[in-house]
C-alpha cells in the first residue's frame, strides 16, 4: 500500500508543477498581450483563450496536492471545542464525504469527458481546440482528491 500512497503522492506533485507553470505562463503572457494590444494594436489572439483553459486547469490539478498538505479552507468552530476523540472521528467522518462528492464530480466528469471525446466536440475559438482536452482535468482533479480524502479518512 506504501507504494500506490508515494505513486499518488508523485503524480500529484506533478500535477502541481503543471499547474504551477500555467500560473507562471499566465503570469508572463498575459501583460504581454495587453502591452501588444495596447502599444501596437496586436494582440496574441490565442492567449485569452489558453488564459480560460488554464482557469479551469489549475484548481482541478492542484487541488489533490492541496488536500495532502491539508491547505483546502476549515472551519474549525464546532471541532475546536471537541475533545480530541470525537474531534478525529468528525474530521474522518467528513474527509469520507468530501470523498465521496468528489468521486461523483469525478464520476460526472469522466462522463461529460468521454461524450466529449466519442463526439470529436471542439470548442470553436482560435485554437479549435477538442474539448476532452480541456475537460478531462476536472475527473483527474477530482479522482485524484476523492482518492486523497479517502486516505485521510481511513488513516487509523
Amino acid at each position: 500500500m506504501e507504494v500506490l500512497y508515494r505513486a499518488l503522492d508523485r503524480l500529484e506533485d506533478a500535477l502541481a508543477f503543471a499547474a504551477a507553470a500555467m500560473i507562471v505562463f499566465t503570469v508572463v503572457f498575459v501583460p504581454i498581450d495587453v502591452g501588444s494590444r495596447y502599444f501596437f494594436g496586436a494582440p496574441i489572439t490565442w492567449v485569452y483563450e489558453v488564459t480560460e483553459y488554464i482557469l479551469l486547469m489549475v484548481p482541478c490539478l492542484g487541488m489533490a496536492w492541496l488536500a495532502r498538505r491539508d491547505g483546502h479552507v476549515v472551519i474549525d468552530v464546532l471541532t475546536s471545542r471537541l475533545d480530541e476523540r470525537r474531534r478525529r472521528r468528525l474530521e474522518r467522518a467528513v474527509a469520507l464525504f468530501v470523498a465521496l462528492s468528489c468521486a461523483f464530480v469525478a464520476w460526472w466528469g469522466g462522463v461529460v469527458t468521454l461524450e466529449s471525446f466519442k463526439a470529436g466536440a471542439i470548442i470553436e475559438n482560435v485554437l479549435q481546440t477538442p474539448q476532452w482536452i480541456v475537460y478531462v482535468a476536472i475527473p483527474l482533479g477530482f479522482g485524484l482528491s476523492a482518492l486523497e480524502f479517502a486516505r485521510k479518512g481511513l488513516r487509523p
